[in-house]
């Protein structure tokens, strides 16, 4: 599988899990939860999502990552969701040619990293894409949001009602 194939595809699909989430908050206080005290609220998780998608492709292209914004309003994460997915939908296979054996320059948190693309793609970004997005998700289910796994997913259904909280124990 090309670089192409296993980066835009699933920036793709996180864009759109981002839109479906937002259209089931019931309150938008529900993007000011956290879940815990010294973490970042929902909103700022679907932020730093969506900011991935930038940081992901830009570097990948040979480009610089734009800043990327940290408007918290509803309205304004769903523009920016709409805009990261108008990114990607603009980008054709070529643009990521020799983005492999590219060596990106990044830091994460406060460590500096080198790394190959393929490497900085499938073992930083995207999995840091994943794990804010699923920071989102829990925080807004947590605040109360009717939302499931096919709202993240975009695959799963169950039918109203169903839960999968047992009086039997996992071991």
């Amino acid at each position: 599988m090309d670089l192409y194939d296993a980066t835009i595809p699933p920036l793709k699909r996180l864009t759109d899990a981002v839109q479906r989430l937002l259209s089931c908050l019931d309150d938008p206080a529900q993007l000011d939860a956290r879940l815990a005290p010294d973490g970042f609220t929902a909103a700022e998780h679907f932020c730093v999502a969506l900011g991935y998608v930038a940081r992901t492709v830009m570097p990948l292209r040979g480009d610089k990552a734009p800043d990327m914004p940290m408007d918290t309003d509803p309205g304004a994460i769903l523009a920016l969701a709409q805009d990261m997915r108008f990114l990607l939908d603009q980008l054709d296979r070529t643009a990521l040619d020799g983005a492999d054996t590219r060596q990106i320059v990044h830091t994460a948190g406060e460590a500096e990293l080198t790394q190959s693309g393929r490497d900085y793609a499938l073992l930083y970004a995207l999995p840091n894409a994943q794990f804010h997005l699923t920071l989102a998700y829990a925080t807004v289910r947590m605040a109360g949001a009717r939302v499931g796994k096919g709202d993240l997913d975009g695959f799963h259904i169950y039918s109203p009602g169903t839960s999968f909280v047992s009086d039997t124990p996992l071991n």
